[in-house]
């Protein structure tokens, strides 16, 4: 039977692979990696909290971050499955390192059902980071604030 050939049930296939166990990616992308998902309570700092509002803080590192001129903000692209966002902004990461940025966004979806979130790093058309994705699942406290 040909490589070419469609798999047909009861016939056997011998598969050659390799499996590469390594402590990072054996075959990294060229784009800037997601390094940490950070979540908290939405709203502003020193303003009562908004409820059922989620924030989150994703830190990517890379190459092509490193590569901004000083003052050009990468833009973050963000879609859900449900929900709307705000507060939607990026910041270099204030620890020195370069290529180091985060996206921060506040989520508001109303019910318990599981949220799908994507989110990645763009300049003038061109990603600069992987995409991030994420399931939340919204969680209702006695408290009013989500979990």
């Amino acid at each position: 039977m040909g490589a070419k050939a469609p798999a047909r049930a009861g016939n056997t296939y011998r598969l050659r692979y390799r499996l590469h166990w390594l402590a990072d990616e054996p075959f990294p992308s060229p784009l800037a990696r997601c390094v940490a998902t950070r979540m908290g309570n939405g709203g502003q700092p020193g303003q009562p909290r908004p409820q059922g509002v989620r924030k989150f803080m994703v830190e990517f590192k890379g190459a092509p971050l490193e590569k901004l001129p000083f003052g050009v903000k990468p833009e973050a692209v963000l879609s859900t499955s449900r929900g709307k966002f705000s507060y939607v902004f990026t910041e270099a990461v204030p620890d020195g390192v370069a290529g180091h940025w985060r996206a921060q966004f506040d989520l508001t979806a109303d019910g318990k059902e599981p949220v799908d979130l994507r989110l990645f790093l763009r300049l003038g058309g061109k990603p600069l980071s992987e995409t991030w994705l994420y399931q939340y699942h919204p969680f209702q406290s006695p408290t009013g604030y989500g979990a």
